[in-house]
């Protein structure tokens, strides 16, 4: 009876929470964003917080290894239908954040919790760094990566007493370290990924116009905090993206806010609706997943 509680009051908390137009860039550009106030950050971290914790992902997660020696988490749930095709989130963690626990479960616990899952049901993929030396910006370790989601997906949608994988329906999403992974993902495959969506990415995005051209097919949703000392980079790539034209490109910026949004951001009104709204959108010839 308490966890039905709690999902009711949640599910109505994110319903009442208004996004907040905000004034032109300060960087100088011209396009407008979203500006999250305090009162209504605090609304989010109010989510969060009646969660306390999301325990326990070490065993609702499976750890696996590739053979090129990448680690990482899959989350299958047991209510998906074995044969029936379904949306898969890949995340990239940050720079400490090597074992599937840290940080009270946030975020990567998100994904799983019922909240997410009852109206937007999902695989996740959660690749992780070997060690503290590990990049996502790496040329080797980005292609290690995408090897290990292609076996992942082709492994699935290999059998009918597994769920598949909807392949025009991967999203990409990174936070910190792996907010810079994200852009660079997408830059490397921008073919292969249904949406993006960065937290506190630093300049990794495009920051000219000419860079975001390659881009801006892609529907991408930027998180960071306005207190961030990479908050410039994700507005020069907001900005960017809509001088080229980029047509679902948003951009947050929570006032009064640090680095760390990783363990709220999600929860802002209508993002999981958009990102599970979104499906593939080809720009050009380029890597794809296997069908």
């Amino acid at each position: 009876m308490k966890c039905v509680v709690l999902i009711t009051c949640v599910t109505i908390a994110i319903a009442s929470i208004p996004r907040t137009a905000a004034a032109d860039d300060e960087v100088g550009g011209k396009h407008a964003y979203d500006v999250i106030g305090v009162e209504q950050t605090k609304k989010l971290k109010a989510i969060r917080d009646s969660y306390r914790e999301i325990a326990g992902l070490d065993k609702r997660y499976t750890d696996r290894k590739h053979t090129n020696g990448l680690p990482y988490h899959i989350y299958v749930p047991k209510a998906l239908e074995a044969g029936k095709k379904y949306p898969l989130v890949t995340f990239l963690h940050g720079y400490s954040d090597l074992t599937i626990d840290t940080h009270k479960g946030f975020p990567k616990g998100i994904w799983s919790l019922p909240l997410v899952q009852e109206k937007h049901p999902h695989i996740l993929f959660v690749p992780r760094h070997r060690s503290l030396k590990d990049r996502w910006t790496n040329p080797k370790y980005r292609t290690m990566t995408i090897q290990a989601l292609d076996d992942l997906v082709a492994g699935l949608n290999g059998r009918r007493d597994t769920p598949n994988v909807d392949t025009n329906r991967i999203y990409l999403t990174g936070f910190s370290l792996g907010g810079m992974g994200t852009w660079s993902f997408i830059k490397s495959y921008p073919d292969k990924f249904a949406a993006a969506c960065p937290l506190s990415g630093f300049s990794e995005g495009p920051q000219t116009k000419s860079q975001a051209e390659k881009l801006k097919h892609i529907p991408i949703w930027i998180f960071n905090g306005d207190g961030d000392r990479g908050v410039k980079g994700s507005r020069v790539s907001f900005q960017a993206l809509k001088e080229a034209g980029a047509r679902d490109v948003t951009y947050h910026e929570y006032n009064k806010q640090g680095h760390v949004i990783d363990d709220f951001a999600y929860f802002t009104t209508g993002f999981m609706d958009w990102l599970f709204a979104q499906k593939l959108k080809p720009h050009a010839d380029g890597p794809k997943l296997p069908q």
